[in-house]
């Protein structure tokens, strides 16, 4: 067995920007990096929660810093991945985990509004983070894309139609083709 080639699961010193971490999923998985040894990159559209989120990393010794984005603004999203890879050095890891609860009934006069803003959270975001972070990622060592969908986007619950459809598309979103231009791996 000595042909087996052992790959390291480690993630110390990589730099990793996880999106709605000011709370749930996103701080979890925030906490998670920093314990493994990542630098890691706050964001959310909730800039109090984004620095107390990056203060809780430090004071346990992990490197973080918080940047407030609202991942449904194309400006702000370039402009924040482009200060990631420029404060940390690097960009390796992303993790898309923004996202909002949409409950409205497809009849109702505000759905089409509340539609727009699903998508545009939740899975508009998701590709343009993905498109302003692949220069940064393609020169990463071990470059990975983590989308977090939701079992919402095999069937909507009553009044989630919008992030249902948000999910879903995630979904198409996340499937690796032989044919992507991506140069990383996408999980």
């Amino acid at each position: 067995m000595s042909d087996v080639k052992q790959l390291s699961r480690s993630v110390k010193g990589l730099t990793v920007l996880v999106t709605g971490a000011a709370s749930g999923m996103g701080r979890a998985t925030a906490h998670v990096f920093a314990d493994e040894g990542a630098k890691v990159a706050v964001t959310d559209f909730d800039a109090e929660g984004a620095r107390r989120i990056a203060g809780e990393i430090a004071d346990r010794g992990g490197t973080a810093r918080a940047w407030t984005l609202d991942v449904a603004d194309r400006a702000a999203i370039e402009s924040v991945v482009a200060d990631i890879a420029a404060q940390f050095g690097a960009l390796d890891i992303i993790i898309n985990n923004a996202g909002i609860s949409v409950r409205i009934a497809i009849d109702d006069p505000a759905y089409d509004e509340a539609w727009g803003r699903a998508l545009g959270v939740m899975l508009s975001a998701h590709q343009r983070i993905i498109r302003s972070a692949l220069p940064h990622l393609r020169r990463s060592p071990c470059p990975r894309i983590v989308n977090i969908a939701s079992t919402e986007a095999l069937g909507a619950t009553a009044l989630h139609s919008p992030y249902s459809a948000a999910k879903a598309g995630v979904t198409g979103l996340s499937v690796r083709s032989p044919s992507s231009s991506a140069a990383t791996a996408s999980r």
